[in-house]
């Protein structure tokens, strides 16, 4: 009973998450909480959600307390156990096609669009996270890389290669052009001027259908040949689509450490102040829209080779507002949050719909309200900060109430200095 009244609960929560939120997943059956009245179905799911963020926290916490011997002996050691991370998402990655049959709801498509949606999101994170531009028209520039694909291929007979480096170019430009007019608005107002991109993409696109196929779309099954693996070509455009990201991810870390990076912080946090500092405000924001412009139209590129299809109905606005919840639920702020961000908005809408198919845009919408109130840097910052918490030493119990001291300097006729301490409320000298 002592532990529970002294546990350090702000600390500490993720503790007492898994331990209830794993009591809730294994009694669901036989407590028979599928009959609880509309939210009945959501209550397992939901708790086995909730177990395995407790879960992410306590194997976060436990590495970080093996490792410490190991990171205490400098920088070094530090970057050799970075690198070392790295490594083994890359080998989740790569490893990826010889165990995704094993993933539940997976497949080598679903992987292959879910990394496609991490090359918009750390486009978004660039913008919004470190720019404080916030932005609900990358939708309009995926939409513009994939009927960059579709009329080339239709029109002119392009290689599909083409497209690849055509899009991110054509995408940036306008995403470019698009924050001049942008300068002049912020917050909600910038957020619903970039709506009106993701809201016009469809009709124009509709309207156009000499070009675009109309709402019939562009068709391109089995007419875009790969170089090798031709027997697996979901392999090849899988692999294609990593390597292609990897480079985005590297790009935008090196952005984010570097001059480009610093000067979009200072923006966000004081505009004025990095203006006085001689920062070019409008070029840099008007160069972050190009740069997530040009990611999202590379994305959107890729998404069409590999569904060989593209058509108005992908483009809606909610592809938009998907590409951000993602950002937020995987970390605005950071630059490795976009694959959590990714897999977030590629996997969760199926396992929604497992629960309950007729509310699984409200049960995103509660995982949403969730993050944004347990963790406020999503779960890339949740994980972060739990890593430093652990490093600077794990502490279960509330600090006990120390004992004020209280200094007073009395000066005397002398000129000697006197100190007189009263500790714990005794008022004698």
């Amino acid at each position: 009973m002592d532990l529970i009244r002294s546990f350090d609960y702000r600390r500490n929560w993720f503790l007492p998450l898994f331990v209830v939120a794993g009591l809730i997943w294994l009694l669901a059956d036989p407590l028979n909480l599928d009959a609880v009245p509309a939210v009945g179905d959501m209550i397992g799911p939901l708790a086995g959600m909730a177990a395995l963020l407790g879960i992410l926290a306590i194997v976060t916490v436990a590495v970080a307390l093996i490792l410490k011997p190991v990171l205490d002996r400098g920088r070094d050691a530090e970057r050799a156990v970075r690198w070392l991370g790295y490594a083994l998402i890359l080998a989740f990655f790569i490893f990826m096609p010889a165990y995704v049959d094993q993933i539940p709801h997976g497949s080598m498509l679903k992987m292959t669009v879910a990394i496609q949606f991490m090359i918009v999101i750390v486009g978004i994170n660039l913008l919004t996270g470190f720019g404080g531009q916030i932005s609900l028209g990358q939708g309009a520039f995926f939409a513009i890389g994939g009927y960059t694909l579709g009329i080339g291929f239709h029109e002119w007979g392009m290689p599909w290669g083409w497209s690849l480096l055509i899009a991110p170019i054509l995408a940036g430009v306008i995403g470019f052009l698009v924050g001049i007019p942008a300068l002049r608005f912020k917050g909600p107002y910038l957020a619903l001027a970039t709506l009106s991109l993701a809201v016009t993409i469809t009709p124009l696109a509709k309207k156009f259908e000499e070009f675009t196929g109309g709402v019939q779309g562009v068709a391109m099954f089995g007419k875009l040949s790969v170089p090798f693996w031709s027997d697996n070509p979901d392999r090849f455009f899988y692999y294609l689509t990593a390597v292609l990201a990897l480079l985005i991810f590297v790009l935008a870390a090196n952005l984010r450490r570097g001059r480009f990076g610093r000067a979009l912080v200072a923006i966000r946090d004081n505009e004025t102040a990095a203006a006085a500092m001689g920062v070019n405000v409008a070029l840099y924001k008007m160069t972050a829209f190009g740069i997530a412009g040009a990611f999202a139209g590379l994305a959107g590129a890729l998404n069409g080779v590999v569904i060989q299809f593209v058509s108005p109905d992908q483009y809606s606005p909610l592809l938009s507002i998907r590409f951000l919840v993602g950002a937020v639920i995987g970390g605005i702020a950071t630059v490795n949050g976009a694959i959590i961000g990714g897999l977030f908005q590629q996997f969760v809408p199926d396992v929604t719909v497992a629960i309950n198919k007729s509310a699984p845009d409200a049960i995103q919408a509660i995982i949403l309200i969730v993050v944004m109130f347990t963790m406020r840097h999503g779960v890339a910052g949740f994980l972060q900060e739990t890593w430093r918490y652990a490093r600077s030493g794990l502490r279960l119990r509330k600090p006990e109430a120390s004992v004020a001291v209280v200094e007073t300097v009395v000066v005397v006729e002398r000129e000697e200095v006197v100190i007189v301490r009263r500790e714990g409320g005794d008022s004698s000298g």
